[in-house]
């Protein structure tokens, strides 16, 4: 389910995952619950409506920056620059689902960046 979205404060990296892991606790009891399909790809994260045709949102893997899950608030997130935006210019996209779903949700963005980097640089495949 989305949560929702919010500005990450242009801080450097240490400040800034602390202050995304406040941010993070602060939503853990939203409410406001959306439920959409999340799409993985080579290219990057589509995030549909439930139907699973409306698209919402649209993250190529370039724009995405971090990315995190938290077992026990159930919540996965990733930060990412919209398009056309200044590159300080940084949102969480904020999730929640059962405690297996949100860290296999975060392996397989991680994993969506080990392939798009291997099939950008195929003399690091051993």
């Amino acid at each position: 389910q989305y949560v929702g979205s919010f500005v990450v404060e242009n801080l450097d990296l240490q400040q800034q995952a602390g202050r995304l892991e406040e941010q993070l606790r602060a939503l853990k009891d939203c409410p406001r619950r959306r439920l959409v399909l999340l799409r993985f790809s080579l290219q990057g994260l589509k995030v549909y409506g439930a139907d699973g045709e409306t698209l919402l949102m649209a993250h190529a893997l370039r724009r995405i920056l971090y990315s995190t899950w938290r077992h026990a608030d159930r919540q996965f997130a990733f930060v990412a620059r919209n398009p056309r935006s200044a590159p300080s210019s940084l949102f969480c996209h904020l999730f929640v689902g059962l405690p297996g779903e949100v860290q296999t949700l975060h392996h397989l963005l991680c994993r969506s960046f080990q392939l798009s980097f291997l099939q950008a640089h195929p003399e690091e495949q051993a």
